[in-house]
């Protein structure tokens, strides 16, 4: 099924989030995020269920980072992996129909998704991040090749990587119009504003 036109992309790990991890997701719902990762490195098909039912009751849907047969099991919308997890084609025949989302850190692997079969990517890390260890994000060269590449092939692009309501604005000059964030809105004080800030900009 195409992929549908979303733009803020809420990579959810209850245990990252500042406050309580269910009233985060709900702000977060309520301000604006309108597709969501379940993110974790434990199973924990009870924190998953609960996650898809908050979605479901909004209209938003959930993809399972890594874990493809989760997503498989689960009837989820589909599944996220990096380059160092499932090779892509073999996820794309598992999820069927469902949607498939691969991350990339250079055109090559943007070229190398579209031709395997992924619906969306996700590309960076644009700015430093604590999330993943990086200390250094992408050149602005490297950002507008993405966007260039990734439109060539209609695979719709999410920044990832530091982003924020200060520093969306510079990407969006570069041709950014969709973005992944974790900690900006999970470690925010008021997880709806900082949601609707960004929806905002967005």
């Amino acid at each position: 099924m195409p992929f549908p036109d979303r733009r803020l992309y809420l990579l959810f790990t209850p245990d990252r989030c500042r406050n309580d991890p269910w009233d985060t997701l709900l702000a977060a719902l309520d301000g604006g995020v309108d597709i969501v990762q379940w993110r974790v490195t434990a199973p924990d098909r009870g924190g998953f269920e609960r996650c898809r039912t908050a979605c479901r009751d909004r209209g938003v849907p959930v993809l399972v980072n890594d874990d493809v047969m989760l997503a498989v099991r689960s009837r989820a919308s589909g599944a996220h992996v990096g380059q160092g997890d499932m090779p892509t084609d073999a996820a794309r025949k598992l999820l069927g129909p469902a949607w498939l989302g691969v991350s990339a850190h250079d055109v090559a692997q943007i070229d190398a998704a579209a031709a395997a079969g992924a619906d969306y990517v996700g590309f960076g890390p644009c700015h430093p991040t604590a999330t993943k260890g990086y200390a250094t994000g992408k050149s602005t060269a490297e950002i507008e090749a993405a966007v260039t590449a990734a439109a060539a092939h209609r695979l719709p692009l999410f920044a990832i990587g530091g982003i924020t309501a200060e520093n969306l604005l510079p990407l969006q000059a570069l041709g950014v119009d969709r973005i992944a964030v974790s900690s900006t809105i999970l470690d925010a004080r008021d997880p709806r504003r900082a949601a609707e800030s960004l929806r905002r900009t967005l």
